[in-house]
């Protein structure tokens, strides 16, 4: 990723990476921080078919981000990953067709040996769920496909592993720092490969395959017996990131310089059979000439599209997408169709470039833009920049010790509504009857079908769904609560991302406490009315051991009044000749406490039952708990 493992090694990161400043844009564009922790050292990520994310770390783990979700999950861990420098778990692909195969493909440095590796490895559980968590791989079904890219210098290891439109496997190979290697078409360094992986056999193997196994036929040297029959280019120094255009199919490859100029190159994919290319390595470095090797310089080498010199900051760049509009939810609209963007490790520019009949020049400034040269700042530490399914632009960060980020067009944005189930009240430990609708809409105002819905509670009761839950075809989405034993008041909220509101639902579960201090007893009724006046008649009970259980229309009650040892000891409604032993009344405004002087011994190693009923103005009859207490 470096120009030098002296001078720039990832090793030495604490001491050379930019240090961490605000990142700017235009004032049309926002960036969401998508995942903040849970991160370690980042360095790459790839889109499930789903939408769902999985982020390569340096250490070998694998993490997958659900959309809405800001907590990421470890779904396993690359063996025998060597970090440190700039070795580590570099670049991760998933198969285009992973919801029915499962597979993913990584490119690291290996600890067992002196080369780097391409394997595939195959994950298990929810492989076409997009809000689902539920995803693993295992070791053991590691398929190995390439294992003998040397990496004998530790630093320019390149690479990104990438599918293209064509359903090939693409990979970037950096020269292990021995530069006129990368002129040599068998040296398996400084070069861009192309693999058809999908005639493997399932499960794993520790078996390298023949060239000739994952040769696609159709490469310009597809005739070789040799290495030579995965080429694509050479020339290449340290393509540490590229990506590929969904459209055309060309690559867009960002090549860290030495000491001179950083490159930003496109292979393009022809109309007919494909060629190879020379990007120039070493006998150019960037748009400059670079160092001789054995021989004369080769004709037609091929010159970058755009190129930043060391002078001005840059001394490690970050090839980023082609953007297209591709129907996402965040598209960044007609005006950015085709434009080409890249940014640096340590300056932390982003720049955009577009397409013209005279070749590739700056984009037009927008409003807003930092300057004429750089569409955003800031973005210092950036290891890979996506285009998103979403049509956003996602990157992946080493700063703030691991992120991952969007840039999205700032416009109308996703909302939620709460369409029903709020005000309700049940006594503690109970469900409540109704779920909590609610219902997400897109930017334009449209049901948005398979909207990603988070609930979450506040006070005492739990969910019935985990985050997060998939609107369906209409935009519902739902979830039922049950209070806990806690009681009072209790809040649920529904977000989707993005949106600037959420729908809120207020519950509340009324509890009875008996708490005997002494001589004295407390009973206490605590509750929640909408009617006005607040004004609760109750009818509050107790009873010795023994009541039968009555049924009643508002549920079972644990007090038969009518059992020998129970007793009505308030009574607001007047259906007990309007009793009140504390002498002032049932009546509640809403809740209700009452304090009792206690005969002496007379309910000592007794367990009491307390229960009580009440009248809500507006919503009827209603009970409370059994609340039961040894005395």
């Amino acid at each position: 990723m470096s120009r030098s493992l002296s001078a720039l090694a990832l090793a030495s990161v604490c001491a050379l990476a930019p240090s961490l400043v605000a990142q700017t844009l235009p004032p049309t564009f926002v960036i969401d921080n998508l995942v903040t922790t849970g991160l370690s050292t980042p360095n790459d990520c790839c889109f499930l078919p789903d939408g769902r994310c999985l982020i390569a770390n340096s250490a070998g783990g694998v993490s997958l981000f659900v959309s809405g979700n800001p907590n990421v999950t470890t779904i396993g861990t690359v063996p025998n990953v060597e970090s440190g420098g700039e070795r580590g778990l570099l670049s991760i692909a998933a198969d285009p067709a992973f919801a029915t195969n499962g597979l993913i493909y990584v490119y690291y440095s290996s600890s067992l040996d002196s080369f780097m590796h391409l394997d595939r490895f195959t994950c298990t559980g929810d492989l076409g769920n997009p809000g689902s968590s539920n995803l693993a791989f295992a070791g053991a079904s590691r398929h190995v496909l390439l294992g003998v890219l040397p990496d004998n210098a530790g630093n320019h290891n390149g690479g990104s592993v990438r599918f293209g439109p064509d359903g090939k496997l693409y990979l970037t190979c950096g020269d292990d720092a021995t530069s006129c290697n990368a002129q040599l078409l068998t040296s398996q360094v400084g070069c861009l490969l192309r693999l058809d992986v999908s005639q493997r056999p399932a499960g794993g193997s520790t078996t390298l395959p023949p060239y000739s196994a994952l040769n696609p036929g159709d490469n310009p040297l597809s005739s070789a017996s040799d290495f030579r029959q995965l080429l694509l280019a050479h020339g290449l120094r340290n393509p540490f990131r590229m990506e590929i255009d969904p459209v055309t199919g060309n690559v867009y490859i960002g090549d860290v310089g030495a000491g001179s100029v950083e490159e930003y190159s496109e292979y393009v994919r022809p109309v007919g059979p494909l060629n190879l290319v020379n990007f120039g390595w070493p006998w150019r470095e960037g748009n400059v000439a670079g160092s001789a090797c054995a021989g004369t310089q080769p004709a037609g080498l091929v010159d970058p599209i755009a190129w930043e010199t060391h002078g001005n900051g840059w001394q490690s760049i970050m090839g980023g997408a082609r953007y297209r509009n591709l129907g996402g939810q965040y598209d960044f609209g007609p005006a950015f169709e085709g434009n080409a963007f890249f940014t640096d490790y340590y300056a932390g520019q982003l720049r955009r470039i577009v397409q013209t009949a005279n070749g590739w020049v700056l984009a037009a400034s927008i409003p807003g833009q930092p300057s004429a040269t750089n569409f955003g700042t800031g973005f210092g530490q950036t290891t890979s920049m996506r285009l998103g399914p979403d049509g956003g632009l996602w990157f992946t960060s080493h700063g703030g010790g691991g992120t991952l980020k969007r840039i999205r067009l700032l416009g109308p944005v996703p909302s939620i509504s709460g369409i029903s189930g709020s005000n309700q009240r049940v006594s503690i430990s109970e469900a409540f009857p109704a779920p909590l609708v609610a219902r997400v809409f897109d930017p334009q105002g449209s049901p948005l079908a398979g909207g990603v819905v988070n609930f979450a509670v506040s006070g005492g009761a739990s969910l019935s769904t985990t985050n997060p839950v998939l609107a369906d075809a209409n935009g519902y989405a739902q979830t039922t609560a049950t209070a806990t034993a806690t009681g009072g008041a209790i809040t649920v909220t529904a977000t989707t991302p993005n949106a600037i509101t959420q729908a809120t639902y207020s519950l509340f579960a009324r509890r009875l406490t008996a708490t005997p201090a002494g001589q004295f007893l407390v009973l206490s009724i605590s509750n929640q009315t909408s009617a006005v006046p607040a004004n609760v008649p109750y009818v509050l009970m107790l009873s010795f051991p023994g009541s039968p259980t009555l049924p009643t229309a508002i549920g079972p009650l644990c007090i038969d009044p009518a059992y020998a040892l129970a007793l009505v000891i308030e009574d607001g409604v007047g259906m007990f000749g309007g009793i009140s032993f504390s002498g002032t009344g049932g009546i509640g405004s809403p809740g209700l406490t009452k304090l009792y002087t206690l005969p002496p011994g007379i309910f000592a190693g007794q367990l009491m039952r307390f229960q009580a009923v009440g009248f809500d103005a507006l919503t009827g009859w209603f009970k409370t708990n059994c609340e039961q207490r040894q005395f």
